[in-house]
Formats: C-alpha cells, sequence, structure tokens
C-alpha cells in the first residue's frame, strides 16, 4: 500500500474533470460543427493525465509505521479518548468515476442521435430513464447514510465527554469471506468483511470498516495501544455499534463493532475525553490497483477511440448504422471492462498487509 499524496489527488482530479469536461460538451454544444476538437482535447487531456495518476500512484511512498512515539511521555500518562473526533474522509473520487461512467452511455446516445429524429429521441429517452434507474440502484447499494449517522452520535457523545472506552492494542487485519447459495443453480455467492482486532484483557474486538482502511491501519498501528470507544447513547443504536480506536499518537480509525464484544465495556462509567487533545485521520492512501483500474481505464479509452470517428467526421455525416453501431460498442466497453475491474476489486487485498483470512458458509450449504 501507498501514501496518497498531493500529486496524485491533483492528478486523479484532473483527469476525472477532463473527463466531465469531455460529456458535458456533447450535451452543452450539440449543435457544434464537426470536427469536435473541443471534446478531442479533453480525452486527450483527461487520458495523459490518467497516466499521470496512475504513475504517481506507483512512484508514492509507501505506507509504514507512524513516526510519532506510540505513547507521548512517560507509560503512566495514558492520554484520555480526545472529546473531538474526526468524521470519516469520503472518497469523491472513486465516487465521481463511477457517476461518470454510469452517465457515459447516455452521452453516447446523444451523440450518435446528431441533429436527432424521433426515433433518435425515443432512444435517448428510454436510455436516459435506465440511466436514472441504475443511478438510483447504485446509490443505495453503496450508501453509507446509515453507517455516519450512526458515527456522528459518537462524535456528539464525545463532544459531550460521554464515551464508554477500553483499552486496546492493534492486532492483525481479517477478511471473513461468508459463502451462500448463488443466483444460479451450482453457484455459490461470496461476501467479503474486513476488520482489524484490536485486543483487551485477553479479549478480541472486531472493529470493521472498509479494505483499505483496515489494511493502512495494520501498517501504519500494529501493536500499538489506544482507546477503542463507544457512544453513550449505545442503546438507542439498533445492529453494529458506532466505535473508534484512537491510537495514544493520534491517528483514529472509525468503523463499526459487535454489540455482544462490547457489551461488557458498555457496563462500566463513562470515561472522561480530553477537550485540547490532537488527533487525525489515519494517513490516505493511493488508490490504483493495476487488477481493478487497468480494464477500467481500458474500457475508458477504448470507448474513446470508437467514440473518435463520429467526433471527427460528425454523426450527420456518417452513415447511420455506422454512426450508432460505434457509439453502441463504446457505451459497452465502458460497462463490459468496469465491471470485470469491480470483480477483481471484491477478490483483491491490499498489497504489503499480511491477511488473515477466515472463511464461514451459511449452514444450508455447510
Amino acid at each position: 500500500m501507498r501514501r496518497s499524496t498531493l500529486f496524485t489527488r491533483l492528478c486523479g482530479s484532473a483527469s476525472l474533470g477532463c473527463a466531465a469536461l469531455a460529456l458535458i460538451l456533447v450535451f452543452a454544444r450539440y449543435d457544434a460543427p464537426a470536427p469536435r476538437w473541443d471534446i478531442l482535447a479533453a480525452l486527450g487531456a483527461g487520458a495523459v493525465t490518467a497516466g499521470a495518476w496512475v504513475l504517481a500512484c506507483r512512484a508514492a511512498p509507501l505506507l509504514g509505521p507512524s513516526t510519532a512515539p506510540a505513547v507521548p511521555g512517560p507509560r503512566a500518562e495514558v492520554p484520555p479518548p480526545p472529546r473531538r473526533l474526526p468524521s470519516p474522509a469520503r472518497d469523491t473520487g472513486r465516487t465521481a468515476g463511477a457517476v461518470l461512467l454510469l452517465v457515459t452511455p447516455l452521452v453516447l446516445a446523444r451523440l450518435a442521435a446528431g441533429s436527432g429524429g424521433v426515433l433518435s429521441g425515443v432512444v435517448i429517452l428510454l436510455v436516459a430513464v435506465s440511466t436514472v434507474k441504475t443511478l438510483g440502484f447504485a446509490r443505495r447499494r453503496v450508501s453509507q447514510a446509515d453507517v455516519r449517522a450512526k458515527l456522528r452520535v459518537l462524535s456528539e457523545d464525545a463532544g459531550r465527554s460521554e464515551l464508554h472506552a477500553v483499552r486496546v492494542r492493534v492486532g492483525e487485519p481479517v477478511r471473513m469471506r461468508h459463502l451462500e447459495r448463488g443466483d444460479k443453480p451450482g453457484q455459490v455467492s461470496a461476501t467479503q468483511y474486513h476488520w482489524i482486532v484490536l485486543r483487551a484483557d485477553g479479549r478480541e474486538l472486531k472493529l470493521a470498516a472498509p479494505c483499505e482502511e483496515v489494511g493502512g491501519a495494520a501498517l501504519c498501528l500494529d501493536g500499538r495501544e489506544g482507546w477503542l470507544c463507544w457512544p453513550q447513547r449505545w442503546k438507542l443504536i439498533e445492529a453494529e455499534l458506532p466505535a473508534a480506536f484512537v491510537a495514544d499518537s493520534g491517528e483514529v480509525l472509525t468503523g463499526l463493532s459487535d454489540p455482544d464484544e462490547a457489551r461488557p465495556y458498555l457496563r462500566a462509567a463513562v470515561h472522561p475525553p480530553a477537550a485540547d487533545r490532537p488527533v487525525r485521520r489515519l494517513p490516505r492512501t493511493a488508490k490504483f490497483s493495476a487488477p481493478v483500474h487497468i480494464p477500467m481505464l481500458g474500457g475508458a479509452l477504448l470507448a474513446a477511440l470508437l467514440a473518435a470517428p463520429v467526433l471527427y467526421v460528425g454523426p450527420d455525416r456518417l452513415p447511420w448504422a455506422l454512426d450508432w453501431l460505434l457509439c453502441a460498442l463504446a457505451a459497452a466497453s465502458v460497462v463490459v471492462f468496469p465491471l470485470r475491474g469491480l470483480g477483481a476489486a471484491s477478490a483483491a487485498l491490499p498489497k504489503g498487509v499480511s491477511w488473515t483470512v477466515r472463511e464461514e458458509s451459511d449452514p444450508s450449504i455447510a
């Protein structure tokens, strides 16, 4: 795993910005004459900045243990839990990239339509409806609204000096593969869960978080001690409880914990947090992963190459069948190849981390 830098973020943002500009120009200047040098230039700049992002991620410094002391000051001066917890970072780059990929088929349909017609209008309307439904479905699948609402309760209770906490030591990262019956006969579906093991008084507590955050915590905080904190209003929260591990060196990992594991410590007295204790999020990681992003970038590049003749010659001057065929193939490339990347993402684990992989099966197939 590598550390995200200002240069990696600038290159990634520039690439997404160029892609967004190219898509916007198709609608904003739909009646502009060919060749569409504005769109071709935006696509070329997007390809260059995407390549720069890949190189920047591969050249970024490796993520490693924090240089801050594990315990500031003498061993007896254990810092108390903080009164202010940082909110989890939002992965805006990943969200923006997903939105751009999902709306690209609609943009390509508008490009193929050219000056339009009744049939072209009907096709665009159908693709627009499908795009809206797909965006809504994707939003529901990946929404973190419930998790953020729970973590907001934790932050509010910390601000009121009402946290339950226990001293723990960071252990190994774990991936759990839960196997169950698949959608088709003879197939098995696997769901991945990730957590960091925290040890307290001979017990193991799990703090679940996204895969990359768990891997980063394992690299930066392995063996370190700190506080595992829960909100005082835990009885008002259903299912998994929000929790935050605060290392003595100041790094914070937020996630969800099992209420059954936490219950012995939730009956204990509330720990008063320290108002002036500085804390910070774990360092961000560079997102590039070859098995995941090469298919995605390859599909986007192939789509740009397929659409280039339409942009250069113009949809109204190309044969109708060739115009729609090229745009349809381009739309297929930005759907099929990213799906392969997403499949690789569900199986990949961040490099440089020693993961413990466990597996459990649904009783019906065990």
